[in-house]
């Protein structure tokens, strides 16, 4: 009887939460689809379609909706696909950059022949500067040239390499191993130039410029064919002389549409500036990369000790 009544809370309890999520999820979206730009643009398109009702100009006219919806959604739709594979390819690349990191890093960790770990040591505060370079560089405005201090950084990681082969036992730069590792220098510059370009590109120009003109246009141009739209769509509902319920809430929900997926288009636009909910999380990808030294032979001692120490040392100790 005990266990059936524990059941029941917990179910009671999942029910709850859910329900819970399920509100502040909602809450979110509205949030998210209402801010100040979409409430002028709302005023906007009722004063339009209010002054345009009978009582006032007495103005309207039909039109095929179905031309006005697809000419209006279907660029903010491409325009959205679009910069959603431009993110989706900035972190394709910066996920083979992050790989190619740890390839090295355990190449250094692994082949040290005296076995001190004092190359990878070495080679992990050269990566430290080479990720914060590298995401500065990243999160600077596409007119800023401080890429030179990115390469500065693959300099110094080519010479760290060269310098790495005696202690591994080769005595020449591209003598086994040591060409793996020159390649590795490759990709990882291969990587950047990848995620550069997709940082020093945009969307088509032209199709932003025309949608943004369009879903402030549209709203008001159409105020007669909110006005005629009740008695062309339901004719059981007499126009009255300032508009009628139907016609304001297909205008209202017609600018909510176009001004939500122009938002989601907006915020893709730039992925890498960490400023919107679906950029990149710059905190977590260090966050990942900074743990480097938790992999390898002492892996599971160094995970252990880093799980006891407390968080205060573990920040102090970064920021030594």
């Amino acid at each position: 009887y005990c266990k059936l009544n524990s059941s029941d809370d917990n179910d009671d309890g999942k029910w709850l939460d859910d329900l819970r999520d399920y509100l502040m999820t909602f809450a979110r979206g509205i949030q998210f689809a209402i801010t100040p730009h979409t409430v002028f643009m709302l005023v906007l398109t009722i004063l339009a379609t209010l002054v345009c009702a009978k009582g006032i100009l007495d103005f309207s006219f039909d039109t095929s909706m179905s031309i006005v919806a697809v000419g209006t959604v279907f660029p903010l739709v491409f325009s959205v696909q679009a910069s959603f594979q431009r993110r989706e390819k900035a972190l394709s690349e910066l996920a083979g950059l992050k790989s190619t990191i740890f390839s090295i890093y355990l190449m250094f960790k692994t082949w040290d022949k005296h076995g001190n770990g004092k190359p990878a040591a070495e080679l992990k505060e050269l990566f430290n500067k080479l990720i914060e370079d590298i995401v500065s560089y990243l999160r600077s405005s596409p007119s800023s040239d401080s890429a030179h201090v990115v390469y500065d950084g693959f300099s110094a990681l080519a010479l760290k390499m060269n310098e790495f082969g005696p202690l591994a036992g080769y005595s020449k730069p591209g003598e086994g191993g040591m060409s793996r590792l020159q390649m590795y220098l490759r990709d990882v510059m291969n990587y950047f130039e990848n995620v550069r370009a997709v940082r020093d590109t945009e969307t088509p120009v032209g199709l932003r410029l025309f949608c943004f003109a369009l879903i402030h246009f549209s709203p008001i141009l159409l105020a007669p064919y909110w006005n005629h739209f009740c008695e062309a769509q339901s004719h059981t509902e007499v126009p009255g002389q300032y508009g009628c319920e139907s016609g304001y809430f297909v205008a209202c929900f017609y600018v909510l549409i176009n001004l939500t997926l122009y938002k989601v288009q907006t915020e893709l636009e730039d992925p890498f500036d960490g400023d919107g909910k679906d950029d990149i999380k710059w905190d977590l990808w260090r966050a990942q990369l900074d743990s480097m030294a938790a992999y390898g032979p002492d892996g599971p001692a160094e995970r252990a000790r880093r799980a006891d120490q407390p968080y205060q040392q573990r920040d102090a100790a970064k920021s030594r």
